[in-house]
């Protein structure tokens, strides 16, 4: 996956980033080029982890069928999370930190 560095205006292939670190829940990645600290707005990263969680806990149910009355609705929460997932992994901006 590419994107542009907000701080140098470069684009940068995801596997080129050598540095990455964690503050708290949110990840953050050096840009090789400039050097600058990046992260996805926290925001954005807030609704992928809790799309992630989401699909987690809902197959988790599905699958140890805890709940069988209620599988078409767990497995339909769980496209939902992964969807809303994968749209803001593919459409949020990186911002420098």
């Amino acid at each position: 996956m590419k994107f542009d560095c907000p701080a140098c205006q470069k684009n940068i292939n995801n596997m080129d980033i050598k540095e990455r670190r964690r503050k708290g829940i949110f990840k953050q990645a050096q840009c090789p080029e400039c050097n600058a600290w990046l992260r996805m707005n926290p925001v954005m990263e807030s609704i992928k982890t809790a799309g992630l969680l989401v699909l987690l806990v809902s197959s988790l149910l599905n699958v140890f069928r805890v709940m069988p009355a209620l599988e078409a609705q767990l497995s339909i929460a769980a496209i939902i999370g992964v969807s809303l997932a994968l749209i803001v992994t593919l459409t949020a901006k990186m911002e420098k930190v």
